[in-house]
């Protein structure tokens, strides 16, 4: 029992994945809320859908090589993953359109389809494969469909590449550029890609394709080749990169500026000029003006507050440029804080650059600030109620998703009830067996519907040992009841402690729920084994009179540690 209590709380998980689920959904939608608000907007709430493509839904592969499809189903606008379906108590189901528009069936696992979790992969796809897929999620009592996927399985044709495979690339000459395989979604031997160009001359190993200056003849098709194994059996992954060239660009462009903050005193006089590299085109070919919004800047002719002069060519280090100055005779508050925009324009294309004045010592970082402080703020608050109201938040969740954990373990009971009693104090312990034997199946089976193993009641007389282990290996929970600081070898149920510690720490078999019926002023006097329980998250302490109704928060952080069982209704309470 050397197990240190933090590998202990991480081999039975704690309840951290799902906490943690639940205050990143909280925070998210504060923030989310809040933010919306800011913007002049509301929300009605936030519930699982789909997600936003970030992708077309066309997914194409090639005869005899391996294809993937994956879920796109999210919480919150953020995408779920495997571990958060399992949370969830969410399954998946894949399904295929058998005919346009026509009736779907799902499809039934096989060595060469396999579907794990959000992931349907085709080991490896065939031209009969090609068809409509989509995705279905359930549990229990929502049901959400994620979007279609139409997969398209080409034939080998006699050419080097598949024109629908084939990723376009440009570059410029005398550029620098890198080629990424693209598609890939197997990532673990990806410093192993071969690429060949034209589908003949092997130019290079590795997961990129770097040119530091490109010519002309670097144009052509670029085909990266992955070769994955499967059950000991290889295929490979092949795609193309069509890279076109084209000659240095030589048109003008806008340098400055593009989206400047500059800090001025108020009365100064200041000259700000707009630059454009000219290339080969004249002056007359092109149009540089200042503006305030949408109004054009006047041109300087008499004193003036603000104006802009003639265009002029400059020449630096042999490139030509051409300068549009904006004038400030006299820095002016009302000037402040606007955006003042410099436009470019030639016969082929329009583009602009703006600057904006702020006070020297008063930049305009106020509103910012206090935006990330509030947020700051709200994150720090939803944080705390989360860790403050974690047992009510879990509670809330489970009854919204309808999520139950005892479905598919095939357990007869919820918890084994254990109360820890010496053989001393067994005839005087009458507090502690109403507990165990009466209160506590009241409420958490009359009223939560869970069943509890109680040996007094459920474990025929003379039972052996393998009888009690039965019993223990039937339950998903044990719950020991503490009566008394100290539990010696002359404890009663001595054994029963022993054989449900060894399932909970060592086989991992069934996770603890330690009620702490009076309360333990010396820990170290108790089992080694016991302590670490103890110490972990699993332990509920009785307050008495405190904690006899349902509604108190002992009861809470029972059902809490429990696993989630959907459909739980509570009936009115018996008790105060």
């Amino acid at each position: 029992m050397a197990e240190s209590p933090r590998t202990f709380c991480r081999g039975h998980g704690c309840l951290w994945a799902e906490s943690q689920l639940i205050a990143m959904f909280w925070i998210f939608l504060v923030t989310f809320t809040m933010s919306e608000v800011m913007n002049g907007y509301s929300t009605k709430g936030n519930q699982i859908g789909r997600c936003l493509s970030d992708g077309s839904t066309e997914v194409f592969a090639i005869d005899h090589e391996p294809a993937y499809l994956s879920c796109r189903l999210c919480i919150a606008s953020t995408l779920l993953t495997m571990n958060d379906l399992k949370i969830l108590g969410l399954t998946i189901t894949w399904f295929k359109e058998i005919h346009k528009n026509g009736p779907v069936k799902p499809l039934v696992k096989m060595d060469r389809i396999a579907g794990e979790g959000l992931v349907l992969e085709f080991w490896p796809g065939t031209v009969n494969d090609t068809g409509r897929y989509f995705c279905s999620l359930f549990n229990g009592t929502h049901n959400i469909t994620g979007p279609n996927m139409n997969l398209s399985v080409i034939p080998i044709n006699k050419e080097c590449y598949i024109e629908e495979l084939t990723y376009g690339r440009t570059g410029e000459i005398g550029s620098s550029i890198e080629l990424q395989c693209p598609q890939i979604e197997y990532k673990n031997n990806i410093e192993d890609l071969k690429w060949y160009k034209n589908c003949q001359e092997n130019i290079h190993t590795g997961s990129s394709l770097l040119f530091k200056k490109l010519e002309k003849e670097n144009a052509g098709y670029y085909t990266c080749t992955l070769t994955v194994e499967r059950f000991g059996v290889q295929y490979n992954i092949t795609r193309t990169l069509s890279l076109t060239l084209k000659e240095p660009s030589d048109k003008p462009k806008l340098i400055y500026p593009l989206k400047e903050h500059i800090e001025v005193v108020l009365g100064e006089n200041r000259t700000i000029n707009c630059r454009v590299v000219a290339g080969n085109a004249m002056m007359s070919q092109m149009r540089l003006t200042w503006s305030l919004g949408d109004s054009p800047v006047v041109k300087c002719k008499q004193t003036q507050p603000v104006c802009r002069n003639n265009m002029r060519e400059e020449v630096e280090n042999d490139e030509r440029y051409i300068v549009r100055p904006l004038i400030f005779t006299q820095i002016k508050e009302q000037q402040l804080n606007k955006h003042f925009k410099c436009v470019l324009q030639t016969s082929e294309e329009h583009t602009s650059g703006y600057i904006i004045l702020q006070q020297k010592g008063k930049s305009d970082v106020h509103g910012v600030i206090t935006i990330l402080a509030s947020v700051l703020v709200v994150l720090i608050v939803v944080a705390i109620a989360c860790v403050v109201f974690n047992v009510e938040i879990a509670l809330c969740f489970r009854d919204l998703t309808g999520k139950d954990e005892t479905l598919k373990d095939s357990k007869k009971y919820d918890a084994y009830v254990l109360l820890l009693e010496s053989n001393e104090t067994l005839l005087n312990a009458e507090e502690e067996q109403q507990f165990a034997l009466g209160l506590l199946p009241a409420i958490l089976e009359k009223q939560f519907g869970y069943r509890l193993c109680l040996f007094e009641r459920d474990v025929p007389p003379g039972g052996s040992a393998d009888d009690i282990l039965f019993y223990i290996n039937e339950c998903r929970r044990l719950i020991i009841i503490l009566s008394k600081e100290y539990v010696d070898d002359e404890c009663s149920s001595m054994y029963e402690l022993m054989t449900g510690l060894h399932q909970v720490l060592v086989e991992k078999k069934i996770e603890p729920i330690l009620i702490e019926f009076k309360p333990i002023s010396n820990i170290k006097s108790l089992p080694e084994s016991l302590q670490l329980v103890l110490k972990s998250r699993r332990t509920v302490k009785w307050k008495g009179s405190k904690s006899v109704s349902k509604q108190s928060y002992f009861w809470k952080k029972v059902r809490y540690l429990m696993p989630a069982k959907g459909g739980q209704r509570a009936e009115k309470s018996l008790f105060p």
